[in-house]
């Protein structure tokens, strides 16, 4: 009995010298019994087709009886015949392409790309070459969270308590961070500072420097500029007020802004009572609204530096309102518009009736070639309203609204005016770089 069986475990070229040898050290060659193929000595001996070819150098499937053919290791042909089991599909009954991508996770057009297919019509016993998975990284994120500081006014239903909790402040941090005295005074009807965690469009990295300033000549008019890259996260761009303690009911000269203020830039504002230097537009300064009027358009900043030229969506006789400009940091409303999507306009709002207004006089404009490129534009030559148009569209501006004119026009760079306003002026608009303070939102 034990001879026949050892004959029979020679026959399938089982044994070595010594004897049987375990499954754990197969054999490196096997001979081939008549009516073998390689596919049924790769089945019987736990390699591939393919690893039987490339170790026995045939380049057909002719095999003979008595042939001696080389086998890889063991977990050579393992690895072998799990790498080729992965790279092939065997169509079953219910099978999608759908179904098939996801379980071998690729995808539908790897698939067809992969075999050749034009359209997702398979086939029972077709056979799909499976390719590669491929680790595609994670996509890299488009927002992130900032701490954002509002004026929050506390309603009649409130406490203190259940105010700062809603903040997740303790009672003594909110009376510190408004600057009181004692919690009795947080009462309701008031307004309150609160911080806000808020997402928002991580910025794009810079192009150029925070701010540069050049003497241009377009259109042969000569001209101050001032480009702002608002891309800069501690670029600041903020009204500059000739008195900080009261907001207004003073004024000053551009170049007395410039000093007092610190600002890389300042170049003055928009239209003023001449008297009481009252704005005749909205002005939002830190979140706050300090001045509101007949203006309809406005440069509006948020607090992570976006800029955008557009109208109040709140109706004059509704103001004032805690809705007007929300989210928006700095807002200086100006006008008219003299350019809208690189287009040059000429008919104004009925907001504009001084016929003063559109004679010659030297110009001051404010204007966007993108939400992240603020341009200052400030000339002391006589021009129409509709030639400053012209001169903000020839430096590559899209949007762009007057300043005030005349005697108001003035701009200063580093300290110093370039171009010094003759009058005093309500306010300026300064541009601050290297800002490491507290953001804000309406």
């Amino acid at each position: 009995m034990r001879r026949t069986s050892l004959l029979f475990l020679i026959l399938l070229g089982l044994t070595g010298p010594a004897g049987p040898v375990l499954a754990a050290s197969a054999p490196r060659t096997v001979t081939v019994r008549a009516g073998d193929t390689l596919y049924r000595i790769a089945t019987r001996t736990g390699t591939s087709v393919a690893a039987l070819r490339a170790a026995n150098g045939l380049k057909g499937d002719v095999i003979r009886a008595g042939q001696v053919l080389r086998l890889g290791g063991s977990a050579s042909a393992s690895a072998t015949t799990a790498a080729t089991n992965a790279q092939r599909h065997t169509v079953k009954q219910g099978d999608t392409l759908s179904l098939i991508a996801r379980r071998y996770g690729v995808s539908v057009a790897a698939l067809k790309a992969g075999n050749s297919l034009t359209s997702s019509v398979i086939r029972t016993g077709q056979t799909l070459k499976i390719p590669a998975r491929t680790t595609r990284p994670a996509p890299a994120p488009t927002t992130e969270v900032r701490v954002v500081y509002r004026h929050v006014r506390m309603t009649a239903g409130d406490t203190p308590t259940r105010f700062a909790a809603r903040y997740r402040l303790s009672v003594d941090h909110l009376r510190r961070l408004n600057g009181l005295n004692t919690a009795r005074l947080i009462v309701p009807g008031r307004k309150l500072l609160v911080p806000s965690r808020v997402p928002v469009p991580i910025p794009p990295r810079p192009v150029r420097p925070a701010v540069s300033f050049k003497r241009l000549t377009p259109l042969s008019v000569p001209v101050r500029i001032a480009n702002v890259d608002l891309r800069h996260r501690d670029t600041l761009i903020a009204p500059v007020l000739a008195s900080p303690r009261a907001a207004f009911g003073s004024g000053a000269r551009v170049s007395q802004l410039a000093r007092n203020s610190g600002a890389k830039v300042v170049i003055n504002g928009s239209y003023f009572h001449p008297q009481t230097y009252a704005p005749a537009g909205d002005i939002v300064m830190q979140g706050r609204m300090l001045t509101w009027g007949r203006i309809p358009m406005a440069l509006a900043i948020t607090p992570d530096n976006r800029a955008t030229i557009r109208a109040s969506t709140t109706p004059l006789l509704q103001r004032p309102l805690d809705t007007t400009w929300a989210g928006m940091e700095t807002v200086i409303a100006t006008g008219p518009r003299i350019l809208s999507g690189g287009q040059l306009i000429t008919r104004y709002n009925a907001a504009f009736r001084d016929p003063a207004l559109f004679g010659r006089a030297a110009r001051s404009a404010i204007g966007l070639i993108s939400n992240r490129d603020l341009v200052l534009v400030s000339t002391h030559m006589k021009l129409t309203t509709t030639e400053m148009g012209r001169v903000m569209a020839r430096l590559g501006i899209r949007d762009a609204l007057l300043l005030d004119g005349g005697s108001s026009t003035g701009i200063a760079w580093n300290g110093q005016a370039a171009l010094d306003s003759v009058r005093k002026v309500s306010y300026g608009i300064g541009v601050f770089t290297d800002y490491t303070g507290r953001r804000y939102a309406r």
